[in-house]
């Protein structure tokens, strides 16, 4: 049924095209509005990323100039230097004391730089650091836990070879559940001490975790977006948001923490620590002493949800055009296949004879046109059969007449003869009437001949008994000896077609080319040539009579012309005439061998 219908082909090939044009367009705004969140999501993290970056560095440079500004302090300069302070007593951890530690008076008080507390670290080349707790005026004799111990001992021996500050990183607490702490600490520098001096601040996790935690999902990260911190050992250096005390136990082994360590910064599509898609931003801190990176993420699935909105509308609306582009393919190829069906309606009737059909026009395009070419067609061939129908009745009512008058002229007369001879012969002696039979043997020969000259003319026995070129050349000595005109006769070629329909139709052609230069042109010469090559076989008459204007159109009657034309048309040939006053006719016909061999 597709393979039929031109009105389902142009309904297909609408909605193809339309289809085809929408998916494209769909496609292409789908992956762009996909790629323009993805590029405007991961800028959105590397802003967030690089204020949060500003953030814990500016946290950390704030602690570096308080310890700076702690270690300038002329009442801590002078404990160190080995001072007697009234007011002032130090306990130590052990009981490897400086003896004017001891030596308290009376309480004084001395600023701690806005801090609860902080720690003094004493050593010497020869002896172990002491760790000194301060509260202002009150000294703490607590006894410190080994990672305390091991990380102020570490930031001791960082502080006193270098005389900016020194931080040691957090360190993992295994027996007890108090937060990890970092230390940022300075060398006190004085000029009488036996002793070195190092001032530290304790830096907890939970001021790192008030800067980089963000749990409120308005706050630019979503539900599942996060910042967090990673140590060089890719362990966190802050709490996850879905992790509950992950620092130092969450190991965060992922391509963004590699490529921070490797100084790259960047963002990128990967999986996180939870081994989840995510988009993420990475980058290295700038903070002395500490080699830790900073990465914002948020899961791919959060970050893709306007964009699946997007998709679904698209795929909606792609829904409803689709049915419109269905409307209007519809509606379009009705109004294109309507007029054609009615044309292809009207062909059938017309191929069935009935010539009496017109379509009305409602367009002005080219199937308006091709409908008024149409109409015109079917009027031509009305007029075409009327002439082709009046022609041939012509053409009997004048065979009929010639063969009439044949028949009266020549036929009837010689029977009339015949009869009053033998009517005479009742009033005739033997001898005379003797005489009479003679002559009416002579008679009856003439009256045969005269029967086979008009079934000659009706259906020439020659082109059953001999070629084409032969009946032609008798048609010519026939006419010169009957019209006293030359005509000339001149064949060239041998293998001229032996089929009766084509020789018939040929001989019929030259028969009537013949008899109307002998009838109307007045000529006095006849040339006729009939020509054989590879693909044609072709025949000329030309006359020197008076030439007339030839238009089919305006010449009535013209059936012999018409005659011709319409037999050379049925052996798929053309003939042509042409024509010149006072000087002669032309008429040159022209039939394809292939065609006349298979006629």
């Amino acid at each position: 049924m597709f393979g039929r219908s031109i009105n389902r082909k142009l309904m297909i090939l609408f909605f193809t095209v339309g289809v085809s044009a929408l998916f494209v367009i769909g496609t292409y705004s789908y992956f762009n509005s996909k790629n323009a969140l993805l590029k405007r999501t991961l800028d959105q993290l590397t802003s967030i990323r690089v204020i949060k970056k500003k953030q814990i560095e500016y946290f950390f440079n704030e602690r570096f100039m308080d310890i700076t500004l702690l270690t300038r302090n002329d009442y801590l300069q002078k404990i160190i230097s080995g001072k007697s302070i009234t007011g002032m007593s130090l306990e130590p951890v052990n009981n490897n004391i400086p003896a004017h530690f001891n030596s308290i008076n009376e309480k004084s008080h001395y600023s701690l730089g806005g801090y609860d507390y902080i720690y003094l670290v004493l050593g010497s080349a020869k002896t172990s650091p002491d760790i000194y707790r301060l509260y202002g005026s009150e000294i703490s004799n607590e006894v410190f836990d080994s990672v305390t111990i091991h990380q102020l001992s570490e930031l001791w021996e960082k502080a006193v070879i270098d005389t900016m500050p020194s931080i040691v990183d957090f360190h993992k607490r295994f027996n007890d559940d108090k937060e990890p702490l970092c230390y940022i600490g300075k060398r006190v520098d004085t000029k009488s001490s036996n002793y070195t001096g190092v001032l530290a601040i304790p830096i907890p996790i939970h001021d790192i975790n008030s800067i980089m935690l963000e749990d409120s999902p308005e706050n630019g990260l979503g539900k599942s977006g996060e910042v967090y911190l990673v140590g060089d050992d890719f362990l966190m250096r802050s709490n996850s948001r879905f992790i509950p005390n992950s620092v130092l136990n969450t190991f965060v082994n992922t391509i963004s923490a590699k490529n921070a360590f490797k100084n790259k910064t960047g963002a990128s599509i990967i999986d996180d620590y939870r081994t989840i898609a995510c988009l993420s931003s990475f980058g290295r801190l700038a903070v002395p002493g500490l080699n830790w990176a900073i990465i914002a993420e948020i899961d791919y699935r959060e970050a893709m949800v306007p964009i699946i909105s997007i998709r679904n509308d698209i795929f909606f609306l792609s829904l409803v055009i689709c049915v419109f582009l269905f409307s209007i393919s519809h509606f379009i190829s009705r109004n294109i296949t309507n007029p054609i069906i009615k044309l292809k309606n009207a062909a059938v009737l017309i191929g069935e004879g009935s010539l009496d059909v017109t379509i009305k026009s409602k367009s002005i395009d080219e199937i308006g046109l091709l409908t008024d070419a149409f109409n015109t067609m079917s009027l031509q061939l009305k007029e075409e059969r009327l002439k082709r129908m009046s022609a041939l009745y012509d053409g009997q009512e004048l065979e009929r007449q010639r063969i009439s008058r044949e028949l009266h002229d020549g036929l009837g007369q010689k029977l009339i003869a015949i009869k009053l001879q033998l009517e005479s012969t009742t009033k005739q002696s033997i001898d005379e009437t003797r005489s009479t039979l003679e002559d009416i043997k002579g008679n009856f020969l003439k009256t045969i001949e005269e029967v086979r000259h008009i079934s000659n003319n009706l259906a020439p026995n020659i082109l059953k008994e001999s070629g084409i070129d032969v009946a032609i050349k008798n048609l010519c000595d026939s006419i010169q000896k009957s019209a006293n005109i030359e005509v000339e006769f001149s064949v060239y070629g041998n293998s001229f077609t032996s089929d009766p329909k084509g020789k018939f139709y040929i001989y019929r052609i030259a028969q009537e080319g013949l008899n109307n230069a002998v009838k109307h042109s007045g000529a006095t010469r006849i040339q006729t040539q009939l020509i054989e090559n590879k693909e044609y076989i072709i025949l000329i008459i030309e006359d020197n009579g008076k030439g007339f204007l030839y238009d089919l159109n305006f010449c009535t009657p013209c059936n012999g012309i018409y005659n011709m034309k319409e037999r050379a048309r049925l052996l798929n040939g053309s003939i042509n005439i042409e024509s010149e006053l006072l000087i002669g006719t032309t008429i040159r016909l022209r039939i394809p061998k292939n065609v006349i061999t298979t006629i």
